[in-house]
């Protein structure tokens, strides 16, 4: 069976996530099934969300591809509307589940992390989000440049977006793994992690040419990242501070 090369990276990005998610909560001795529909309601809340926020962005296009709308394995989803909708999608399942809401946003993360590498990687290889032009004499700009095709196939030497995105999305996977027993401030490994994608997304789309609706000459996808790299550090400070042991007990 031929599986689209978009979908097929995301579909490693999950199993990746998957396995992440089963080491700790074993680790953390919790119980499964309901991580398992965690989980799910997590997926599934992503891919809506996400693929309604990327068609409506775009809606410019879909309007007359309406039937394209439907296939997200195409390629085609809005990271940020598809935090939202996991987010909408965890808070309900644990509500049914009776599970706290920080501690298995900590949980999901770093799958999170992983399918965002993995989604970049699958953009690269349907040519999604690609990069500018560069030319000789632009000094650094060139020297990063590859002979890589924009979505209508049209090869010139671009910026890798695809491929730093997958690196930064990777360095952050790594700092989240690292640092989440290390804290005991529940939620705020999640709130990092919506930081720091958020800011790198931000600084990657100085260099994307896909097509963008623009707000005052800035990309709408920038303008989004921005807010929720602060909303993500603002979480994260006031969940530290409210879960700070009172240093005048005792």
């Amino acid at each position: 069976m031929h599986l689209p090369t978009y979908a097929s990276f995301v579909y490693l990005g999950l199993l990746a996530g998957a396995l992440l998610i089963y080491l700790e909560a074993r680790r953390q001795q919790l119980p499964h099934m309901a991580i398992v529909d965690a989980a799910l309601a997590t997926g599934v809340g992503s891919v809506l969300v996400g693929r309604a926020m990327y068609v409506g962005v775009h809606w410019s296009y879909y309007q007359t591809h309406f039937g394209e709308a439907l296939r997200p394995w195409d390629g085609g989803l809005a990271w940020q509307g598809a935090l939202i909708g996991g987010v909408m999608g965890t808070a309900v399942a644990c509500t049914l589940r009776g599970l706290p809401l920080t501690p298995i946003l900590d949980l999901l993360t770093p799958a999170a992390a992983s399918v965002a590498a993995f989604a970049w990687l699958g953009c690269h290889t349907a040519s999604c989000a690609y990069g500018i032009e560069t030319y000789p004499g632009q000094g650094l700009l060139w020297r990063l440049s590859l002979d890589l095709p924009d979505l209508y196939g049209i090869r010139q030497p671009r910026i890798p977006v695809q491929l730093l995105g997958a690196g930064w999305s990777a360095l952050v996977l790594a700092v989240v793994l690292i640092t989440r027993r290390r804290t005991p401030h529940h939620g705020t490994i999640f709130a990092l992690w919506v930081s720091l994608q958020s800011l790198g997304s931000f600084g990657l789309a100085l260099w994307q040419a896909d097509p963008m609706p623009q707000v005052s000459g800035w990309r709408v996808d920038q303008i989004i990242n921005l807010f929720l790299c602060g909303v993500g550090l603002t979480a994260a400070l006031a969940m530290m501070i409210r879960q700070r042991p009172d240093s005048g007990s005792g």
